[in-house]
């Protein structure tokens, strides 16, 4: 007989395992997560929305002169007050392939928010320009919903749940064998009959664990990836004019916001009891007849963050404004809370499960890491004809000199550090037409490259202004943003006792999220 046991060791190996890169392909802590975190919107505000974000940097009389260079703020002539909701939808359409027909699916996310609140003083001065401004802006948001299915035949998630030799340890008292399995994920597997020992195989000398999905047995996989939450930046910005036409600005920021991540997946026998030699030892019950099995991960991470932006815009010659940003790394402090694994399998004649219940929380934490994020430094350029406004920017961003940091722990070397990211160029281009009547027309393009692999993202935009007063206009814009992405469910494991690691699911993505901002602009 055996029994199910937890061991004291389990705490300090989750920790290790936790930050030096355990199996799991969408655990936190990593580059990736540090690299998604620092991607932001190209444009914030409804004007800036229409046109991809460019102008910015040149410097202009905008809401988002917070956001690109706060040197712009110098060019207002009044006062001013200005607010934007902002609504996302996004879909993913995902392409599942692994050892059969590829499998399409769709899935489906919207949210709405507040975009942009913002207030600008014009400070009444005999000469030149000095204005100040107090704001809110959205920069990016996470929200999308993957979803796919599948049949496999070539592996199972139970694959990654086997504990290898000297994850666990077998020990007999007064006839009672008790399993001490340490890792947290085969641990909970254990203790949810995804996997079993088998003292018959151990008495043989044989590797004593089998997973609930036998290798080769045929399964349907179904999974939802959600992510969720947003960033937000608090600003205080001022600008002054040193010379005519030249203004120098800057602006200390707060940073803040939650990204919210969960895994599910459920793999179902296409033939329910085909594996006939697994069955769970619960008590005096046996388990047999395995039917499906269900996982889930999730981890919260609020951020906080401070950062400078300091700027530089110019009216260079007639018509042209030239205009420069650096802003500093941002450096974060990361509060995570998470679930490694919760665990259901189903039976013929019962279910197991370990996760579900308060005191079930071996797979439970907190975390607490630093992060700090590359300088930018951007310039750009602006022409102004009447009636046409048109403008440029690029922004240099060296994503290996980002930083990751614990207080109580190391992080592997690969999480350390983006060393394996490169530096990359993003530009964005934007006119604008302004008709004598007070109706303005935008549009813009946006360009961000991937920094490690092909995960670029192209932006689109399109806007629409109108004055209705000589104090009011109101203003709205649409931006799409296209890329794609790749995700496995699991990772690549080699099977105790075997020599080749199993193929996984691959699911590509093709992801297409538009944003819409409607706002307003008072001036006084």
């Amino acid at each position: 007989m055996s029994t199910r046991s937890f061991c004291s060791r389990l705490l300090l190996l989750f920790l290790v395992g936790l930050v030096g890169g355990s199996p799991a392909i969408a655990a936190a802590q990593t580059a990736d997560d540090a690299y998604r975190f620092s991607n932001r919107f190209p444009a914030v505000g409804t004007r800036a929305t229409g046109m991809s974000g460019a102008g910015g940097v040149g410097g202009w009389a905008d809401p988002s002169a917070l956001y690109t260079n706060p040197a712009g703020l110098g060019y207002y002539q009044a006062s001013e007050i200005s607010g934007s909701l902002s609504g996302l939808l996004s879909r993913d359409e995902s392409t599942y392939q692994v050892d059969g027909p590829a499998s399409q699916n769709t899935g489906d996310n919207a949210t709405a928010r507040l975009g942009h609140l913002t207030g600008i003083y014009n400070v009444d001065t005999e000469r030149g320009s000095l204005v100040f401004a107090l704001g809110f802006n959205r920069t990016s948001a996470f929200d999308r919903e993957l979803t796919y299915s599948g049949k496999n035949s070539s592996s199972s998630i139970t694959d990654t749940f086997l504990p290898f030799g000297e994850e666990f340890d077998v020990s007999e008292d007064n006839g009672t064998v008790n399993i001490d399995v340490f890792p947290v994920v085969p641990f909970v597997a254990f203790q949810a009959g995804a996997v079993e020992f088998f003292n018959s195989q151990f008495q043989n000398d044989q590797y004593p664990f089998l997973q609930a999905v036998a290798p080769g047995q045929s399964i349907q996989q179904d999974g939802t990836v959600t992510r969720g939450g947003s960033m937000n930046e608090f600003s205080f910005a001022g600008a002054i004019e040193v010379a005519p036409d030249v203004m120098i600005g800057g602006a200390a920021n707060i940073s803040y916001g939650t990204y919210v991540f969960e895994n599910e997946l459920t793999e179902t026998a296409t033939r329910p009891g085909s594996n006939d030699g697994y069955s769970v030892v619960v008590g005096d019950r046996l388990l047999e007849g395995f039917r499906s099995m269900f996982f889930r991960k999730r981890f919260t991470s609020d951020l906080t963050g401070f950062n400078l932006r300091l700027g530089l815009s110019a009216n260079a010659a007639e018509d042209f404004r030239l205009g420069f940003t650096v802003e500093t790394p941002t450096w974060y402090s990361i509060d995570e809370t998470f679930t490694d694994a919760f665990i259901r399998t189903e039976f013929g004649n019962g279910s197991l499960a370990y996760g579900d219940d308060p005191d079930e929380d071996a797979a439970r934490g907190e975390f607490q890491y630093q992060l700090q994020t590359p300088w930018r430094l951007s310039t750009g350029v602006s022409y102004t004809r009447d009636p046409f406004l048109i403008s440029a920017d690029v922004e240099f961003v060296d994503w290996s000199q980002t930083r990751l940091d614990a207080d109580e722990a190391e992080f592997d070397v690969t999480n350390e550090t983006l060393e394996e990211y490169d530096y990359v160029v993003n530009w964005r281009g934007g006119i604008e037409y302004r008709s004598g009547n007070g109706l303005s027309l935008r549009t813009g393009i946006a360009y961000r490259p991937g920094a490690r692999t092909d995960r670029s993202r192209l932006f689109l935009s399109a806007g629409v202004g109108v004055q209705l007063s000589e104090r009011l206009s109101l203003n709205a814009a649409w931006m799409q943003e296209r890329s794609t992405d790749q995700f496995r469910p699991y990772s690549s494991v080699t099977r105790p006792g075997e020599s080749k690691p199993i193929d996984v699911p691959v699911i590509d993505e093709d992801v297409v999220r538009n944003q819409v901002r409607v706002g307003f602009r008072y001036s006084f």
